[in-house]
């Protein structure tokens, strides 16, 4: 009997929202990231059984990963808060900074000269990779580990600055990548001065326009949502107008991502924008309503996208040995580079007491995934070298953020968590 292919299609995408709901249960119960079990189902539902065929995905596996990040980003955006950041940011600044500089670098240098890899192409790995920490896993965690209201907020914050500059990053040096840093040298892996100055400044441009127009473009949103608040369809509305500001600003040249950052964060931010305007918005109710649908999206996305990404992995010993090799290797680096970091950013800080919880919160997640994903679809050289590299320190870091989370909660068993007002901050990547 055939199998009809609209019934077939149906069935795997309940199945795979069920297992993202599984899968989210089974993390507050047991803290095991969900992520683990979607990337596996997708490896068993793709390399091992074959249900489905991972090249009906390729041609759409970009466009949905751009989806994904915007819609992400945006999550992230209207959950940063400002206040928080100007109260408590100059320590998680510097967290970010060293964590971000000190792990890139490394896996630059580790890229270059042990990988083999041009300079250009080591950088955009660096920024996949380098320094993330993500707020779907470490926040819900934190609240678990009795850790002080100051380190949940230090934790909070990371998780949401840190993926806003990493994207920055990649564009950044995939615009380098596309703008002829891709030109190598006799060495093998420098790349031209002027070709670097020009692409510099196509990059500052494109920055440039992308922060004015989004920023021109948010304020006028918002008090437009302002004026229809009360009306039906608001979300679908301002999800209309996040595309739009998307599209507007990369149709001016400028970064559409940088403009959704921005975009989401003046939504969130709308008392504190308001206030520096001198023109009171009333959006409170409207931004709750669109942070809990946000939130769904957000879930439904993430949970196809590391399904997918479990689809695309190879099922060969030598690219699973090649995985963990390389993959671990990337891992020691985030973890001497997150202790660098961390012996500076909370120096003479109370949060000295929490070190071991904050140091183990390196688990990786969505926007790793979703800048490998994109390296894919842009036609970068090496790209599904990076999409492995990434897959398997997804899954390593999220492993020995679960570990540490065991050996704490051991340690510290019999005692009541502390729920903290600043773990209701950023649940993006």
């Amino acid at each position: 009997m055939a199998v009809d292919p609209t019934s077939f299609v149906l069935v795997i995408a309940a199945l795979i929202i069920l297992l993202g709901f599984i899968g989210e249960e089974i993390f507050k119960k047991a803290h095991v990231p969900s992520f683990l079990f979607l990337v596996l189902a997708g490896f068993l539902m793709g390399p091992v059984f074959g249900l489905i065929n991972e090249s009906l995905l390729m041609p759409v596996l970009g466009i949905f990963a751009e989806l994904t990040l915007i819609m992400v980003l945006f999550h992230g955006g209207i959950d940063l808060k400002l206040n928080l950041v100007l109260k408590e940011g100059w320590r998680v600044f510097l967290q970010v900074f060293l964590y971000i500089l000190i792990s890139v670098l490394f896996i630059v240098l580790f890229s270059t000269f042990v990988l083999h890899m041009p300079i250009v192409l080591s950088l955009i790995l660096g920024s996949i990779i380098g320094g993330e920490t993500t707020a779907v896993v470490i926040i819900p965690l934190s609240r678990e580990l009795r850790l002080k209201e100051s380190s949940v907020t230090f934790l909070t914050l990371e998780s949401a600055l840190n993926s806003i500059i990493l994207v920055i990053l990649f564009l950044s040096f995939v615009g380098l990548y596309q703008g002829g840093g891709t030109v190598i040298s006799a060495a093998g892996h420098g790349i031209h001065i002027t070709e670097l100055y020009s692409t510099a400044t196509s990059l500052t441009s494109s920055f440039s326009i992308g922060a004015v127009v989004g920023l021109v473009l948010s304020v006028l949103w918002l008090y437009l949502l302002d004026y229809l608040k009360k009306q039906s369809y608001t979300y679908v509305l301002t999800l209309g107008l996040l595309f739009l500001t998307f599209s507007l600003t990369n149709y001016a040249g400028g970064s559409g991502f940088l403009a959704v950052i921005i975009f989401g964060i003046i939504l969130g931010n709308h008392t504190f924008i308001s206030s520096i305007l001198r023109r009171r918005v009333r959006i409170a109710n409207l931004e709750k309503q669109l942070f809990h649908l946000q939130g769904e999206i957000t879930f439904l996305l993430k949970t196809f996208f590391f399904v997918f990404l479990g689809l695309v992995l190879s099922l060969s010993l030598s690219t699973l040995i090649y995985g963990l090799v390389v993959g671990g290797s990337f891992l020691l680096i985030l973890m001497v580079s997150r202790y660098l970091a961390l012996s500076v950013s909370t120096f003479k800080s109370e949060m000295r007491k929490d070190i071991v919880a904050i140091f183990i919160s390196l688990a990786q997640g969505v926007t790793p995934a979703t800048l490998a994903i994109l390296a894919v679809s842009y036609n970068i050289m090496d790209a599904n070298t990076f999409l492995t590299i990434t897959a398997y320190v997804i899954i390593l870091t999220n492993i020995v953020t679960t570990i540490g989370t065991f050996a704490i909660l051991r340690k510290n068993k019999g005692g009541p968590s502390v729920p903290s007002a600043a773990g209701k901050a950023v649940k993006s990547a």
